[in-house]
């Protein structure tokens, strides 16, 4: 990962709102819990059209692409349910979102950044 601790975004990161970063793009990621269901874990990730910046201290972080207030290439790459984070995040980890690509295949190419 560019800029980003793997073993902290592989801890806990990847589920709790990361914003990540791959050839223009931004791929939102989120869990959240619904114990109601036989499978709790609720897991997503949107890609969207996103710019990078760099501000006066050097912060690295990125933008929505908005064109007449609507975000530029939104779509939902990966919505699942699982058990438990580790159900989830092997579902995540191994799913096809970056262009056709798993996360593994281009780990080195991601970067970890806030979003403004």
């Amino acid at each position: 990962m560019i800029y980003a601790d793997l073993n902290q975004f592989l801890d806990t990161g990847w589920f709790q709102e990361a914003t990540l970063y791959y050839k223009g793009h931004t791929y939102w990621c989120e869990g959240t819990w619904d114990h109601s269901k036989e499978k709790p874990m609720h897991f997503f990730v949107y890609r969207y059209k996103s710019d990078l910046h760099v501000d006066k201290k050097g912060t690295i972080y990125t933008t929505r692409t908005l064109v007449n207030g609507d975000w530029v290439d939104y779509s939902t790459v990966l919505d699942v349910w699982g058990y438990g984070e580790e159900d989830v995040k092997e579902l995540f980890l191994k799913a096809k979102i970056f262009d056709g690509k798993s996360f593994w295949e281009v780990e080195k190419e991601l970067a970890w950044y806030d979003e403004d």
